[in-house]
């Protein structure tokens, strides 16, 4: 292992977006987890969160909650952000991280997840200090990055290139919101990669036919192969 001290553990917290199914995530967390075992990292913690709530909450409240969070500008996302603020509270209530205590907190979102993973980072890089924590949008609506967190974040979303007309098709709700700026990208995540997946946004975790391409690879090992390698160097 790479160490037992808390100052060297890693928490992984994954995000759900709208009124998504409870074991929606589960078998990435799953992947995830065992990945970060196997390389002989210490994983602390490793949960789904729900900041907007699950599928037993009506949606319209949770779109709500989304969009609202979506246009905030960075300078207003602590003590303004709805997901960011639940998800904080949600990782307070299992565990009481410390300033230069906490270890790695990595958090990958999907769909609106991303855009409170997001916000929840910004909040615990306040409490904590130290560098962000990184944050993984997995097909998720644009949202402005703050400027210390940029190259600590990570969009992923289904297709290729981004701008090709594949990756336009494939997942429309990665192109809502805006990264801001006169060109629209002006906070937006250091890195930017297209998730070769076959489906669109609600599909980036299946292991089933017909998600598996001719090489053999599902589409949750897919995501995985983008996921990780990034990850890996930030923690």
């Amino acid at each position: 292992m790479r160490g037992s001290g808390d100052e060297e553990a890693v928490s992984l917290y994954l995000l759900a977006g709208l009124a998504t199914a409870p074991q929606f995530m589960e078998s990435f967390r799953g992947a995830l987890h065992a990945i970060l075992e196997r390389e002989g990292f210490t994983v602390r913690t490793s949960q789904l969160l729900f900041p907007y709530g699950d599928w037993s909450r009506r949606a319209v409240p949770q779109l709500w909650e989304i969009g609202r969070d979506m246009r905030l500008a960075p300078g207003r996302i602590i003590g303004r952000s709805i997901g960011g603020r639940r998800a904080v509270d949600a990782i307070g209530a299992g565990w009481r991280p410390e300033p230069g205590k906490a270890g790695r907190i990595a958090l990958i979102g999907h769909s609106g997840g991303g855009v409170a993973a997001v916000h929840a980072a910004w909040m615990l890089h306040d409490l904590l200090g130290g560098p962000p924590s990184p944050v993984v949008m997995i097909g998720s609506p644009r949202c402005r990055i703050p400027a210390a967190m940029r190259a600590s974040t990570l969009f992923a979303y289904a297709g290729g290139a981004e701008g090709a007309a594949a990756g336009r098709r494939a997942d429309g709700v990665s192109r809502l919101g805006t990264f801001g700026g006169w060109r629209r990208d002006k906070h937006a995540p250091g890195e930017r990669r297209g998730v070769p997946i076959i489906g669109k946004h609600a599909d980036y975790f299946r292991e089933r036919e017909p998600f598996i391409n001719e090489l053999g690879l599902t589409n949750l090992r897919l995501t995985l192969s983008v996921v990780w390698p990034w990850l890996r160097e930030r923690i």
